[in-house]
């Protein structure tokens, strides 16, 4: 029989924001590329007006780009906390379905017997 292809799991909305995110942020730092190929060439009040819009987008760049930064950190710190909440009810289940076994194994071969 023919495996069938793994599905990916759906985004959540976090990833795709972040997606988002990331796609702007390379869209902007594209524009500050542009804009600074197109100052270097221009001279008087038209360089001054580009100079400025390149600063301007260099601040928004580095806004994105920390606020990305902290964004990562953010889901980072989250998965590992949830990692580690998995890793220890996934340890106490395991614990309290064995006992539950003992104490049914016990009880059934303690019980009376006809």
């Amino acid at each position: 029989m023919a495996e069938r292809p793994k599905r990916r799991p759906a985004r959540s909305a976090a990833q795709t924001k972040l997606k988002q995110l990331e796609a702007r942020l390379a869209h902007l730092e594209d524009q500050l590329q542009t804009l600074r190929r197109e100052a270097s060439s221009s001279v008087g009040a038209t360089r001054s007006r580009l100079e400025s819009l390149e600063r301007r987008a260099a601040t928004q760049i580095s806004q994105a780009q920390h606020t990305l930064k902290q964004s990562l950190d953010s889901i980072t710190r989250t998965l590992t906390a949830s990692r580690d909440s998995v890793g220890s009810n996934a340890g106490r289940l395991t614990r309290a379905v064995r006992a539950g076994m003992r104490a049914s194994r016990r009880a059934y071969r303690g019980g009376t017997h006809h």
